[in-house]
């Protein structure tokens, strides 16, 4: 039998794809809880590395949709949303997307 020694030192990981990226912030945020309603109720790839979240408010009432980079989607960023999304002085109208009643930006974040 051959036997093949592999180097891993020496080998390059691919970089991860945009959807991979978009896999591991929809993943931390579909995290079913205690809670009948989830905060995450969809989403939506955008194109140039923006993916659009569309989360229920805490009120129960609207859907913010929430721009981000998964590029520079960091931890901090997906364990702050929550709060993130319900700063008013954030909100915007959204009169090119039905899916949600306010957008909120945070590809600066």
């Amino acid at each position: 039998m051959t036997l093949i020694r592999l180097h891993p030192e020496r080998i390059t990981p691919a970089p991860e794809s945009e959807e991979e990226r978009a896999l591991v912030v929809l993943r931390a945020l579909s995290d079913p809880g205690e809670d009948e309603d989830p905060f995450l109720i969809g989403f939506l790839m955008r194109g140039d590395g923006l993916l659009r979240l569309y989360v229920r408010h805490p009120d129960g009432t609207r859907v913010i949709g929430a721009d981000i980079r998964p590029a520079d989607a960091l931890t901090a960023l997906i364990a702050s949303l929550p709060s993130l999304v319900e700063e008013e002085e954030r909100h915007r109208p959204s009169p090119d997307d039905p899916h949600c009643d306010v957008l909120v930006d945070l590809t600066d974040r």
